[in-house]
């Protein structure tokens, strides 16, 4: 077979440049993100009740869809928000719940329930909810100086012109419209002027409901012709909406100021300085960020000089992160190639050896892209680590087949054809095996589940695909390409000597010292214990090392964004957060280097891209220069921003934290002490507690609570006594009250082609700004106008400022954001400071609070559960495999002995480099044991062959360490200098997975100079072919 296809080079190089030329089209085609979509299917319910409060919306309104969503199959769990006016109830599921059927399961459950429902709700809207939620862009609308625009106009244009256009592109699925300042009409009555006419703020919305509606009355039908008719009264202007007669003698403009006006605001939204309106852009499901924000720039100019009198500036995108994270791990790629060549020819001496080496690596790549894009496994730092891992699986692969061609043609005298037939076919079985055995232990990977699948299983895949592609290629290729560039080639240059030489001079050395202290071992059984105990001392340390050196879900990164959520005094107004806002963004830009900063101030409902949370929050996206371009960590910036923004007044909870603080989104913070409780008191009193030992808790750099109970709720409690004296009810006063305070709609000014404007009925606003103003508000009575105050008594409460649920329970939960501390490390401090306050405190917690850590911690524990029950299946598989080899139960104890060496190296590596324990590192240590396993399958069965060919097992072991010496190091450090670039995070996002190159490089080392003297002594021990003889029978 090897002849066959040897004597056929145009053929191989026909396929080789078919797949290379699919792997071309792969590079363009294949979407570019900085990791893969890791979040968990969501969906949410958003459901509108104006004027309710919090309290109100969370008991008759989010407690009944939660009770009915829990019967949804595969449902993780559902979780709601409620503030004043509406909720958010999400259901999230597991992974293996389609998102549709999920969206199509909410909806069935939302239609069971619509019954039970408070009839004054809006419509339920349902939302999905995934990695493709977050905006990939966000753009500042802003009215230029000399415009005379006002940002409720600017937000109309955007709500219609703009939005319209940018949907247009196919590579946008949404556009969020996000700010406030929502224009709509406003029929400002006057309380005193209506009730001298004896009429209510009803009779208005009746009036302008009657008056301002166009009426199809029915089709006129005759012998000839067919016509529709209509009842013309719909309004076109503000002029004729005041002409609307209220009374045969009352207009709307005897009683109101009808005048346009904006939505009682519930968010603002500023962006690189300036207070503007947002326009978040969403790409669709499974489209590519890249790809979404070039389709808005393609029409960014032309939205630009159609409205000249705005400014469109971009306030946040993932452009240049992406971007730059894809071009970064292209430039390590081309390093690690370059390392990784050098290395072949110092150990080789032999530039056309290297050469062949050399020309074999982009076959490999292409091919290698083009099965990833077949397979649909796009681009991202986590695929593009594996890309760069896969040089080392090349490099194995080929070291071994030119260092044995070599061996053959310069130490056997053979010519270039037969030392590439039979160098390669000497090895191509046991690289084989090599290459199944390092497959076996990654493949369990591809199946994990839960988060450790979603994140590995592109670097798992791309590694598969690698590292057979790679065997091909060196198996077909390399032999071909040596015999074209060996001819004349029996012996080497001066200048490959002399370098050949400077290698020899310090490998001969030690491999004799390997060879000595083999001997020693196999001759002087006593000093046995002494050799094999050290390795078993610091086996066991370096297992003690881990909880040393902390433990993390996944590791921190500078991508240079910083997050931030500032939470005021809970009756802080929305206009003076949004005046503090701009502080903060002065002091923001003078720590320099800042690119853009957006901020988004409350929540709007149905918008779930950009939200800040309650009117008194406000949520910092903040852009820096890449870390290549500052002297300051992300880290070291955040703490600035944090001591600043708490020496403002006003200001509660301060958390700044980087960009990808937690590795999904649901995962609220690093630390999340969720509490539940029936009893929102007694949450509330644990909270403050969990709180102050959250302050307390080194390695943590800020703290929060989800809602504190301190935002001021007035009541009216009405008399039923007074309202039956006055022949009304509580419920008729209470519609005249609501219309009052926060007005109604009543109908709508339509624009062709757009939204239009609302129409709102409601007081001026000097008659409901202040309680003791709206106190002498008249009520319509069948006996006539009273004061609001006569018909029942108004008393000022404490509530909480939203209220939260899970598990159909009340819970509240107290954040913890830390800087670069492990997350196992801060978690132990935690409980120490628990454990303090609770005996300082007695009786806490109280009984009747369940306590629960849903933060890190909890996905940490599962994530490692699953890849600790991974690595014991590819272990598993791997000695099975092994043992399939070699036809031996014995001989893969040997070989397997050498992982334990080289989790020695890989430990130390973690502690040197102050690295945490944490999923990249456990892949690191898997990849580890398929690489040293294959190193040491190579040396066994070099010793396997010797002894076929008569020599004694001693002999044979010194053989094999003799001649497999320069191959096993080569490939380690061949390896290792590959992963150069991953380890010192030579790209932006590498610093999460930088831990599993610091792993790989740090175990090859040590492990590859520890298993050239173990793993041939192993197998002494463990073989009983023959005595142990001291000398040689030849």
């Amino acid at each position: 077979m090897l002849k066959w296809y040897i004597s056929k080079p145009h053929l191989i190089f026909s396929i080789l440049i078919a797949f290379a030329f699919m792997g071309i089209i792969g590079f363009f085609s294949m979407p570019r993100d900085l990791f893969p979509p890791a979040d968990r299917p969501q969906i949410a319910v958003v459901v509108q009740e104006p004027g309710a409060t919090a309290k109100y919306i969370a008991d008759h309104t989010a407690s009944v869809i939660e009770r009915q969503l829990y019967t949804i199959s595969g449902i993780r769990r559902v979780y709601s928000t409620s503030n004043d006016g509406f909720c958010t109830v999400t259901a999230e599921f597991h992974y293996s719940k389609p998102l549709a059927e999920a969206k199509t399961d909410v909806a069935n459950a939302l239609s069971k329930v619509q019954n039970l429902l408070p009839k004054d709700i809006l419509p339920p809207q349902i939302y999905e909810i995934t990695s493709y939620t977050p905006p990939v862009m966000v753009l500042t609308v802003s009215p230029k100086k000399d415009s005379h625009l006002s940002l409720e106009d600017v937000r109309y244009i955007a709500e219609n012109q703009i939005k319209n256009e940018i949907l247009r592109t196919n590579a946008v699925a949404n556009v969020d419209v996000f700010g406030g300042y929502t224009k709509e009409i406003h029929i400002q009555i006057d309380n005193a002027k209506l009730s001298s006419y004896g009429l209510s703020p009803q009779d208005v919305i009746n009036a302008i409901q009657k008056s301002n509606n166009d009426m199809p009355l029915g089709i006129m039908i005759n012998k000839d012709t067919q016509n529709t008719f209509i009842l013309k009264t719909e309004a076109k202007s503000l002029d004729e909406l005041k002409n609307i007669q209220i009374t045969k003698d009352v207009k709307l403009s005897d009683v109101a100021k009808v005048e346009f006006g904006i939505k009682p605001p519930t968010a603002m939204y500023q962006g690189n300085g300036k207070e503007g309106i947002a326009l978040a852009i969403q790409r669709p499901y499974g489209g590519a960020v890249l790809s979404a924000i070039s389709a808005v720039e393609e029409v960014l100019p032309k939205i630009k000089a159609q409205f000249p009198q705005l400014n469109i500036d971009i306030s946040d995108t993932q452009k240049e992160l992406v971007k730059l994270s894809n071009e970064n791990m292209l430039e390590a790629l081309r390093d690690a190639i370059i390392f990784t060549s050098l290395v072949i020819f110092l150990f080789l001496a032999n530039l056309r050896m290297t050469i062949i080496a050399a020309l074999s690596i982009p076959f490999v790549y292409l091919a290698t892209i083009a099965f990833m894009w077949l397979f649909g496994i796009g681009f991202n730092t986590v695929s593009l680590t594996g890309v760069i891992l896969a040089l080392g699986m090349l490099v194995d692969d080929a070291i071994v087949i030119l260092e044995n061609i070599e061996r053959h043609l310069f130490e056997l005298k053979k010519s270039p054809v037969e030392a590439a037939i039979d160098g390669t076919k000497e090895v191509m079985l046991v690289v084989f095996g090599g290459t199944v055995a390092t497959a076996s232990v990654i493949f369990p990977m591809l199946f994990v589940g839960d988060f450790p699948e979603k994140i590995f299983r592109p670097l798992a895949g791309t590694l598969l695909i690698a590292i057979f592609v790679s065997y091909v290629v060196s198996i077909t290729l390399i032999p071909i390409l040596a015999i074209k560039f060996l001819k004349n080639a029996d012996k080497k240059s001066v200048w490959e000597l002399k370098i050949n030489q400077l290698m020899l001079a310090w490998l001969n050395p030690l491999k004799n010292i390997y060879i000595d202290w083999i001997k020693t071992l196999i001759h002087k059984k006593k000093i046995r214990p002494l050799a094999v105990m050290p390795l078993v001392i610091l086996f066991v340390m370096s297992l003690r090392l881990i909880p040393f050196t902390g433990r993390d879900l996944m590791p921190p990164m500078d991508t240079g964004i910083v997050k931030a959520n500032v939470v005021f005094n809970s009756n802080t107004s929305i206009w003076q957060v949004n005046q503090e806002v701009k502080k903060i963004q002065d002091y923001i830009y003078s720590l320099g280097n800042v690119k853009r900063v957006s901020v988004a101030i409350g929540t709007e409902p149905g918008v779930l891209t950009i939200s800040g949370g309650t009117p008194q929050t406000a949520s910092f996206t903040i852009t820096f220069v890449n870390r290549f371009e500052r002297k300051e960590t992300i880290w070291q910036l955040e703490d600035k921003i944090r001591d600043y923004i708490h020496t403002l007044p006003n200001i509660k909870y301060a958390d700044v934290y980087d960009y990808g603080a937690t590795a999904l989104s649901s995962i609220k913070a690093n630390l999340d002490v969720t509490l539940y409780s029936d009893n929102l008191e007694a949450l509330n009193k644990t909270g403050n507690a969990i709180l102050e030992i959250a302050n307390n808790t080194p390695g943590l750099k800020s703290a929060s609570k989800s809602w504190d109970m301190d935002k001021i709720e007035y009541e009216f409690k009405i008399d039923k006594q007074k309202t039956a004296l006055y022949n009304t009810t509580p419920y008729a006063a209470a519609v005249q009250v609501s219309a009052g305070l926060q007005g109604q709609i009543s109908s709508v000014l339509t624009i062709p082609n757009e939204t239009g404007f609302l129409i709102r009925v409601i007081l001026s606003p000097e008659q409901r700004s202040y309680i003791d103003q709206f106190k002498s508000y008249l009520i319509k009575t069948p006996k006539g106008f009273v004061p609001l105050e006569a018909l029942g008594e108004f008393t000022q409460k404490a509530e909480p400022t939203i209220i939260t649920r899970q598990a159909l329970d009340y819970t509240q939960d107290v954040y913890g954001y830390r800087g670069t501390n492990a997350i196992s490390h801060i978690m132990e401090n935690f409980q120490k400071e628990f454990e303090k306050y609770a005996k300082n405190h007695p009786g806490f917690p109280l009984p009747n609070i369940k306590i629960e850590q849903t933060g890190d911690i909890q996905q940490m524990m599962d994530s490692m559960g699953r890849m600790f029950k991974a690595i014991l299946i590819g272990l598993v598989i791997l000695y099975l495999v092994l043992a399939a080899v070699f036809k031996s139960w014995k001989d893969p104890v040997a070989i397997m002995l050498a992982i334990p060496l080289s989790i020695i190296g890989g430990s130390w590596s973690l502690l040197i480099a102050d690295k945490h324990m944490c999923l990249p590192a456990i892949m690191g240590f898997i990849l580890l044991a398929g690489i040293i396993v294959k190193n040491s399958i190579l040396i066994i069965e070099f010793i396997k062959t010797y002894r076929e060919k008569g020599y004694s097992k001693e002999e044979a072991i010194l053989e094999s360490v003799n001649i497999r010496t320069r191959p096993v190091m080569m490939t380690a450090f061949g390896t290792a200098v590959g992963m150069i670039p991953i380890a010192l995070e030579w790209a932006i996002g590498l610093e999460r997975l930088s831990p599993l190159a610091v792993v790989a490089i740090g175990g090859l080392i040590v492990g590859t100079f520890l298993s050239l003297v173990y793993v041939p002594f192993f197998y002494y021990l463990i073989d009983k072919g023959e005595e142990n003889e001291k000398t040689a029978n030849t």
